[in-house]
């Protein structure tokens, strides 16, 4: 029997929609929002389509680590558009075909009901709501330990053969898929391995889980009280002997994956104020909205927010903060705190977010959210540009995302104008670094500085500097703009769909 094209077996319109919407949380955000894509999406899609049926081919990613809490890296990437459509793509046409995870112990990236929907999952906080109510109501029956535990560098371990091999017992019938999948994911592997699946895309979320199905299966008909959040897992017992039983199994099964359980994320609570502390009440779901991870643009509009009054907020700001000046927080409530407080236009926790860029980098995308509503305040200013020209200025990702704050200030002194013009100098920095120096600098510097910006475009070899040298100038007079665009526009097809968008009267970027 003739195959069908893999243009038509692959959905790229539901893949686009999806990619779309999972940009949001993205670790390094497209500086137009994908605006561009939007505005040809039936030419990018059909380039897709031709490139799939000739046998697409990858591009290398754009890496870059990102600080954890405890000062650890995580690895982060950014994909071309097209790479991700096709990423999304090959992913959706899998989780149609393969068994989820239990849904009685698994909650985290649930795959929506509607499979058509722009939405991958299910919304994370209902689902993750769910689980720990569910594990509240099991430890009020007699349970007396909770052993909490994750995984070691869980996407970035992930071993491809044995992947492949999941799917295939899926019965994904269509081989090309998986050999597609194979070549994406051994493109994007560090070095010559088939190992490890790129971080923060709804695409590696249904992998990741995937790969932990049979873990689940086993520790459920066990008839273990286990949860699991991504690579957190919670595993509720009568007592310690039986926790230490949960590790071992646990420990066995993640071998045959090649994955191990943290060490120093590993602990047997048994201590009843601790695990309450762990799993939560009632009252605390109903009053808190879980915004462990910021997501800038509101998922649901459906979804309620339970809105406490102003003096409130302000009130649990300093309890987590000890009034603005303790030197250790936890992190969560923090986020918590300073989300409510982002939503009021409340500065209250602006000198504390500043003071945060040494010790607390890991909240860089978070500062980006709040500072930038009172970036206009010269102290914001200064504090942010003094940080990034010094020796304290270490993480890529933090100074991407401080830069980016600093874009949405009206003006800059030429002084601080001087370190961003150095950050663009300096080759050794990072790529995302640089291009977001580049956009502050087109549109706070001078005519000189976009001149500057635009010889420098001839001189650059990376797609992600020149896209953001060719959106920085968009402040140069009409004329001479639209000529510079004219004369680059045919280095790719993303830049001239880019150049189709920069030429129009007004633009929006991140």
């Amino acid at each position: 029997m003739r195959h069908r094209r893999l243009s038509v077996v692959l959905d790229l319109e539901l893949a686009w929609r999806r990619v779309k919407q999972d940009q949001y949380d993205d670790f390094v955000p497209d500086v137009v929002e994908f605006r561009d894509v939007e505005q040809c999406k039936t030419t990018v899609l059909s380039d897709i389509e031709q490139a799939l049926d000739r046998g697409y081919i990858p591009v290398e990613l754009l890496r870059i680590d990102a600080p954890k809490k405890g000062y650890t890296l995580r690895p982060c990437t950014y994909m071309t558009v097209e790479d991700r459509i096709v990423y999304q793509a090959v992913v959706d046409h899998i989780s149609c075909c393969v068994e989820e995870p239990p849904a009685d112990c698994v909650f985290g990236y649930r795959l929506n009901n509607d499979m058509k929907s722009k939405y991958m999952f299910k919304f994370w906080k209902e689902v993750w709501l769910e689980g720990r109510k569910k594990m509240r109501n099991i430890y009020e029956n007699g349970y007396r330990c909770l052993l909490r535990t994750d995984i070691t560098a869980y996407f970035e371990q992930i071993d491809h053969r044995i992947l492949r091999n999941q799917i295939l017992d899926a019965q994904v019938k269509d081989k090309r898929v998986l050999d597609l999948l194979n070549t994406l994911l051994h493109k994007w592997a560090i070095s010559d391995t088939r190992i490890g699946i790129p971080q923060g895309y709804d695409a590696s979320s249904f992998l990741g889980n995937l790969y932990l199905i049979n873990l689940d299966k086993i520790m459920s008909r066990q008839g273990l009280r286990y949860f699991r959040y991504s690579d957190e897992i919670y595993v509720l017992t009568m007592d310690e002997p039986d926790a230490r039983r949960a590790i071992k199994l646990i420990t066995q099964q993640l071998r045959a994956l090649h994955l191990n359980l943290q060490e120093a994320k590993t602990e047997i609570i048994t201590a009843p104020e601790r695990i309450t502390k762990e799993i939560g009440s009632d009252d605390e779901d109903k009053r808190r909205d879980f915004d462990y991870q910021f997501i800038r643009k509101v998922q649901r509009d459906e979804i309620e927010e339970v809105e406490e009054a102003e003096d409130e907020i302000v009130k649990q700001y300093k309890k987590v903060t000890g009034n603005g000046k303790a030197k250790k927080v936890e992190i969560s409530d923090l986020k918590w705190c300073v989300n409510k407080l982002r939503r009021l236009k409340n500065d209250k926790a602006a000198q504390f977010m500043l003071k945060s860029f040494t010790r607390m980098p890991v909240l860089a995308d978070l500062c980006f959210e709040y500072l930038q509503l009172f970036i206009n305040r010269e102290r914001i200013k200064e504090g942010i540009v003094n940080f990034l020209d010094s020796t304290n200025n270490i993480y890529e990702w933090q100074e991407m995302w401080l830069l980016l704050t600093l874009s949405k200030a009206r003006r800059l002194r030429n002084i601080q104008l001087d370190v961003l013009r150095g950050i663009i100098r300096n080759s050794s920095k990072a790529i995302v670094s640089r291009g977001a120096a580049i956009l502050v600098l087109g549109k706070l510097g001078d005519s000189t500085d976009r001149k500057w910006l635009v010889d420098l475009y001839q001189n650059e070899d990376n797609s992600y500097i020149k896209r953001a040298i060719a959106v920085s100038v968009y402040g140069m007079p009409k004329a001479a703009r639209n000529a510079f665009y004219s004369s680059i526009q045919d280095d790719s097809p993303a830049m001239m769909r880019l150049v189709q968008y920069l030429k129009r009267d007004h633009i929006e970027t991140i």
